[in-house]
Order: C-alpha cells, then structure tokens, then sequence
C-alpha cells in the first residue's frame, strides 16, 4: 500500500509543495535512509508534503492515487535500480510521468520553473541512459549517478540529495504566479488584492505559500496565447466569444477554464458618427473593430440580431492593433464610420470626438460578453491550494466593491498608480495632473458598465448552484462556438465538459 505523507508537528499548516518518491519494494531501505533526511527537510520548510508508494498490492484505486499523486508533484524522485526497471507497475508511473513532463517542458521557461524529475541511479544499470528514450531523454536531467558504488558513504549521498531538493524547493517558493489580462475593468478585484500589478509580499497567497502574484496587461489574444504556450504565464484571460479560439491555439497544454471574472454590462460597444441613428444605418458604412477580439464578436451579434447579415457592412477588421491608436485614428477619420470597441477606449472617443455617439452596447444585451481566467491542467495539479487562496483573495475584493461604494475611488486610484508611477520624472506635474483627472473619469465610467462576478455568479456560470439543469457557461460558450467557429463545433476537444475545472470554485465557501 502506499506508504502515508511524512508528518510533522506543524502538520496544520499549509502545504503547497509535493514531493513524489518513486521505488521498487526491494529498494525500500534505501528510501528508508532517505526518508530520516527528509524528515528533517519537511520540519524545516512547513510547506511541503512528502508522499511515497511501492508496488506492494497495487490495486485499482492504489494505482489512481498513484497517479494522481505523481500529477500533483512538483519534485518526484524515481530510486532507479534493476528491480525498479523489471517492476511492471512502477516503471509504467515512471514512464507516465516522464511523457507528461515531456508533453509540458518544451519551453525552457517551464523546465526551469515548473516541476522538477530527480532520477536517483541506485546501482550500476547497464543502457539506463536509453531505457526511457521513447518518453524523455532522461539523462537530461539531474541525476544522482550510482550513489551506492559512491566513494562516500550512503549517509552523504542522501544529504547531498537532500541539499538539491532543497534548492528546488527555493526555486519553487520564489516563482510568482503570473496572471495575463486585458485592458480592462473587470479584472480590478485581482489587480486589488494585489494591491496593484507588481509582485506584492502581503497577500494571503504569499502569507501562506510564499508565492507572489503578478499582473501583466496584454490585449492581443494571440501574444497572450504565445505567452501561456512558452511557460510565460500562467494564468490568462480571455471572454467566453473568443474562447474557442483561444482553446484551439493552446490545446496541446490542456487549457482549462477556472473562473469568471465579470459580464460585460455596456462596455462593449458600437461608436457611430451622428448621421448613423440606428444599427440599420449601417448599410455599406465602413465599420473598424479589433480582429479576433470581442468586439468582433459583439459586432457580428448586433448586426444578427437586426437581420443584418455581414455583406450589408464594410468590415474593416484591424490585425494587431493598438487599442489607443485604433482610437485616435477613429478620432480623426472622419471616413471610418464606425468602431467597436470596449471601456476605457470607449470613453476615450467620446470625450475627444465631437460627433460621435454610442449605438449600440452590451447592455442592451445582458449576460453575452463574459470575462474568464484559463489555466492548464498541469498548473492547476500542481499549484492547486495556490490557486484556490488566490481566487479566495479574489472574490472576498468582488464582496468590497459590492458592500462598499467607496471602494471603487480606491481601486481607481490603485489603477491610475500603476500606470503613473512607471513614468518618467521629468514629465511636469501638470501633465501628470491632467492625465490622473482623465484616468479617473475613464476608470469610473468603466465601473458602472460592468459586473464583477461573486462566487454566486460562478456556480451559475459553471452549473453548480443546486437544482441547475445546465451552466449558463456552456450554453453561452455553445452558442458563440456554433456561430462563429462552425468548423469547430464537432472537434472533441473543445466541447465545453473538456475545457472546464470548476473543482477550484466548488471548493470555495459562500464565507
């Protein structure tokens, strides 16, 4: 049976980091010797859990706690020897893990931060080197080679095994947890956590786990899927119209949906010159959005919902577009007719164009434009308790602007600090005052356009509040994936049951 997690006399605390050990039952004095070291290592970082099995009556539901074991782990030691090799069942785990270590480790980002695999040569292995060549080069790793026909003694070798698990364990308490969003008001309860977009030591994700949040903001979904594919962040955003594209760029990492973040509640809209009164109006007018954003999306819903096909408009769709500047060319094109945009660019056109006015926004259409956080399976396995504290951070911010109007002028102020303070000292303050008086206008007006989501909205979103008969998540995801991804829709993987983990969210109390 699998031998139970090393304890502690801080057994109560939190524990972020798993360590996974992998032997035969004929080495088990071997980790025997390891484990009164490890002991030591668990008493002195108070975050790790230590798990270990064998193969010793090895059932089904051993073997699927195994495995989840082994998916969980951030560091796993594989005790190699002969009988570790001739093990059918252990050396089939070592081969999962080394094909789903191989699967995430393409990017040198991921292999340096993410999980770590320490094979230990326990004795002389004629080829161990090419035993595991169809699931990973092994001997890429670090490996601890033939400790036992080591000059030092037993004791030393596993202190200097020991020594290295430590360092991993330091590289693993100084990564951040990097979060990719929008520029975009609904993400603010996380930016306030936070208490702005830099790494910050006072959160409870810190307090507990010692790890740090950071914020980067990134409009173009195809940059912010590049990202999430190197290993360069770990959490990104994307709304629910879009989201089927977004799965299919980055399918290969497992990507799953774990929160929603708000509904668009008038941010999204059409800007029109005056003469265009209604979204009839339209007709062979010239009409800029952002390609492959939700604006895109918003635009093709209207113009559906008005018996309006796509032909009837000059879509204009701009390709890696700045938002700011796609504004100001708005501002003073008198030639493009409209644009399809979202806060705070929204307020921006109307402030500094004359003739322009709202057509159409996503009031007008409750519940359609929503905002989520992806992550990958593998990071949500190993960062789970991490996450779950993040999001709890996270949601408690939502209940403060809720209960608390004047939160919101202490979260905008937040936000114009973070965009202030990289700037550079010579700018007059003046300019400086100017640009807060125009931040704060924007920032406001985005708030009143949008719905930051509790944990309520959530278990509707994802299916679990009680007597549900299905997510408003998934019908809204179905829609949106049969009306503009329609060569999608029969692709197995990105059916809404296949891209989703509301495990983090119904873990979560109403307290």
């Amino acid at each position: 049976m699998p031998v139970q997690p090393l304890t502690n006399q801080h057994a109560a605390a939190p524990k972020n980091i798993n360590i996974a050990v992998l032997y035969s039952k004929a080495d088990e004095k071997y980790w025997d010797g390891l484990k009164k070291h490890f002991t030591g290592l668990a008493n002195l970082h108070k975050n790790v859990r230590i798990w270990a099995a064998t193969d010793v009556e090895l059932g089904g539901e051993v073997l699927r706690e195994t495995k989840e074991e082994l998916k969980k782990a951030d560091i796993t030691l594989m005790l190699i020897s002969p009988d570790f090799i001739n093990d059918k069942i252990i050396d089939g785990e070592a081969r999962f893990l080394l094909e789903t270590y191989a699967h995430f480790s393409r990017s040198d980002e991921y292999r340096k931060n993410e999980r770590f695999i320490v094979p230990v040569l326990l004795n002389h292995l004629y080829g161990w080197e090419d035993i595991y060549d169809e699931q990973y080069d092994i001997e890429d790793l670090r490996v601890f080679d033939k400790i036992l026909s080591s000059s030092d003694n037993l004791d030393e070798a596993y202190a200097r095994i020991t020594k290295s698990l430590e360092e991993y364990i330091e590289r693993i308490n100084a990564k951040g947890v990097k979060v990719v969003i929008p520029t975009w008001i609904g993400f603010i309860p996380g930016i306030m956590y936070n208490d702005g977009f830099v790494r910050n030591k006072k959160t409870g994700l810190f307090q507990k786990y010692k790890r740090e949040l950071q914020f980067t903001l990134n409009d173009d979904l195809d940059k912010v899927c590049d990202a999430f594919r190197a290993g360069e962040a770990n959490l990104i955003w994307s709304t629910i119209d879009r989201l089927p594209y977004v799965i299919d760029k980055v399918r290969n990492w497992n990507p799953r949906v774990i929160y929603q973040a708000s509904w668009s509640n008038g941010a999204d809209a059409i800007l029109a010159r005056k003469h265009i009164q209604s979204v009839q109006d339209l007709k062979g007018k010239r009409v800029h959005f952002p390609l492959d954003s939700p604006s895109q999306t918003f635009l093709h819903y209207v113009l559906r919902e008005h018996n309006l096909s796509l032909k009837d408009v000059q879509l204009v769709p701009q390709r890696q577009a700045n938002l700011d500047q796609l504004s100001k060319a708005f501002i003073a094109d008198e030639r493009i007719d409209a644009l399809v945009l979202w806060s705070p660019f929204v307020e921006a056109c109307l402030t500094e164009a004359k003739d322009v006015h709202v057509l159409a926004h996503s009031g007008q259409y409750p519940n359609l434009i929503a905002d989520v956080l992806i992550s990958s399976e593998e990071y949500i396995g190993l960062n789970r308790e991490e996450l779950g504290e993040m999001l709890r951070g996270w949601l408690l911010e939502v209940r403060q602007f809720i209960d608390a109007p004047d939160y919101q002028q202490t979260a905008v102020n937040v936000l114009i600090e973070a965009i202030i303070r990289p700037l550079p000292a010579i700018i007059p303050s003046t300019i400086r005052e100017s640009l807060v008086e125009a931040l704060s206008n924007y920032f406001e007006s985005s708030l009143r356009k949008v719905h930051l989501c509790t944990l309520e909205d959530n278990r509707h979103f994802f299916g679990l509040a009680p007597h549900e008969e299905d997510a408003l998540g998934r019908a809204l995801y179905n829609k949106f994936l049969n009306l503009e991804y329609p060569h999608l829709t029969g692709d197995p993987g990105l059916q809404w049951e296949n891209i989703v983990d509301a495990s983090l969210i119904s873990e979560l109390s109403p307290d």
